[in-house]
């Protein structure tokens, strides 16, 4: 009876080398994924950065945005102001010829329509259309506008009678001599020379 041994092959050496080689390979590539949570950091060259020159450009465009759109919210708000400017204005006039048709005569007043500084307060404007001093007070004859809040001076000084103020929080300019059709008009924020052509006015302009 014969045994016959059987001695398994051996793979050369430079196969086992190479079987190590690629699969410590394969974990160099797996732990280098960018993806991979366990790798501790990323080299340099892979992180992305913003240069200076691209920061700056985006702030200056930034900057250029905002300017256009804080110009535009501007140009809004004086559009709307001097629009509610004019509607208070022929509110006002059409409250007075109202006052003429049970008078027969205007309130009067004298705040001169030739200066842009601030006309005088007109507080018998105010009284004898609103029908009181005060526009938190009952009126105590018959009352020919109803004025909004925003459109009345009421914070000083504190004891003082009321009178109508613009959008701009100025006073209204009321002139007439009793007989006359009133003169109505708002300095539009004008308070040096040179605004009157900027006026909102209850006449035509010339």
């Amino acid at each position: 009876m014969f045994i016959t041994m059987t001695t398994p092959t051996i793979p050369p050496f430079h196969q086992k080398i190479f079987t190590h080689a690629k699969s410590a390979k394969v974990a160099t590539d797996i732990y280098l994924t960018k993806n991979n949570p366990f790798r501790p950091l990323r080299p340099w060259r892979e992180q992305s950065a913003f240069t200076l020159i691209e920061l700056l450009a985006v702030i200056t465009i930034i900057g250029i945005l905002a300017g256009l759109t804080l110009g535009a919210a501007g140009a809004v708000r004086r559009h709307g102001a001097t629009s509610t400017a004019k509607a208070e204005v022929a509110a006002l006039q059409a409250a007075c010829d109202r006052y003429y048709a049970d008078y027969s005569a205007y309130p009067i007043g004298t705040a001169s329509p030739t200066t842009v500084t601030e006309p005088a307060k007109a507080t018998a404007l105010f009284s004898n259309l609103v029908g009181s001093d005060k526009l938190s007070a009952a009126p105590t004859t018959k009352r020919y506008f109803e004025p909004k809040p925003a459109m009345v001076e009421t914070n000083k000084p504190p004891n003082s009678p009321n009178y109508f103020i613009d959008p701009w929080g100025y006073a209204y300019g009321y002139n007439s001599d009793g007989t006359s059709a009133p003169l109505i008009w708002s300095t539009a924020g004008q308070t040096t020379s040179g605004g009157t052509n900027k006026w909102i006015t209850s006449w035509p302009k010339m």
